[in-house]
């Protein structure tokens, strides 16, 4: 088990990770514009059991991601205009109608594009058993690349998204929780060699959201608002499909400064910093029906160890959010009911969301 003071140290590690690829990100050649949120935003995301003094099922999760800026055929950069097409391409558009030539008339959506590298760690609750443990979730290390398109129009929010890494040791997912276990002293992970063979995955996502109750545009004062959608994945990865009911009540609501989706790990995104600064808090229900689920029931194309889904669960996540101009930060909780059969336990976390404008 762990204890408390493991999340300072977990945190600084984070903090030295982000510091560098910030560095990077905001060395964007010059074609970006510039001002706020001129080259878009980076975000860092960690989600960790630690809070609840646990370390089992979904141990650690973290991701750095560049958002783009709002995207529009206009841009000076080729990427952007690249991007753009990809959006418009795969998520159709939408044209002004009193223009009989479409080619220049006015795209009337909102699109971004969101490119993540992120990484999970997943274990079984026993940590010092070094055989393989029968009736517990296996090992798994998960290493992928992302990219999220994002489209808005009027009340309908539209998500689709691609990913393509690895499970197994080439993750690096044990290496690094035996590294940092060894380094600081914590509870040293003996199972790791019964981990899941190296695989590729692939995983695709998809999500329509509708904006029920609340503003279309940005809101002033303390507004409800709810939002409805549907989505799912496909791939090797995970197969499965959703419904998701998003609840929110705050000050200054911007709804579409913000995208949900399917993605393999962390599942929401902040699009751009917001004109009033907004607080609000969210409660978001969600109902999946799995077909498959690699990390859980083992590698694809090779024998090893593995559990029975349940092959229906739901989860909810709530949470509180800041946002301005220049950053953004979300914290949040998760509790979802068990996921394989003979599961013996619950597997809560909480995540941390920071986005800082570029």
């Amino acid at each position: 088990m762990r204890s408390v003071p493991r999340f300072k140290l977990v945190s600084l590690v984070a903090i030295f990770s982000f510091y560098p690829a910030w560095l990077l990100l905001a060395g964007q050649p010059p074609e970006f514009p510039a001002g706020p949120a001129g080259r878009g935003n980076f975000v860092f995301n960690l989600e960790n059991d630690v809070w609840f003094n646990q370390d089992d099922g979904y141990s650690n999760g973290l991701s750095f991601s560049w958002v783009s800026p709002q995207l529009n055929r206009e841009s000076k950069s080729a990427w952007l205009r690249f991007l753009y097409q990809l959006n418009t391409r795969l998520l159709g558009n939408q044209k002004k109608t009193g223009n009989l030539d479409y080619s220049k008339s006015e795209d009337l959506s909102q699109r971004w594009a969101i490119v993540s590298l992120a990484q999970g760690m997943f274990t079984p609750a026993d940590l010092t058993e070094e055989e393989l443990i029968s009736d517990d979730r296996p090992y798994a290390g998960l290493l992928y690349a992302g990219l999220t398109l994002v489209r808005n129009a009027g009340r309908k929010q539209t998500v689709w998204g691609a990913g393509l890494g690895v499970v197994g040791p080439l993750s690096l997912a044990g290496a690094t929780q035996k590294w940092l276990h060894e380094t600081y002293g914590w509870t040293e992970p003996q199972g790791w060699r019964n981990q899941l063979k190296n695989e590729p995955v692939v995983d695709i996502w998809f999500n329509r959201f509708w904006t029920l109750i609340g503003p279309e545009k940005a809101g002033r004062g303390w507004r409800p608002a709810v939002k409805a959608g549907v989505g799912g994945q496909l791939g090797n990865l995970r197969t499965s499909v959703e419904t998701i009911i998003d609840f929110r009540f705050g000050l200054n609501l911007q709804l579409e400064n913000e995208a949900v989706h399917s993605a393999p790990l962390f599942g929401q995104s902040p699009l751009t910093g917001v004109k009033r600064t907004s607080v609000y808090g969210f409660c978001r229900l969600s109902g999946q029906a799995l077909a498959r689920n690699l990390l859980i029931e083992g590698n694809t194309f090779a024998a090893g160890p593995g559990q029975s889904l349940h092959h229906l669960y739901g989860q909810l996540t709530s949470g509180l959010v800041y946002q301005s101009e220049q950053a953004a930060l979300t914290f949040y909780a998760v509790v979802r009911t068990k996921e394989f059969k003979g599961q013996k336990y619950f597997d809560p976390y909480f995540g941390l969301s920071l986005s800082i404008a570029l």
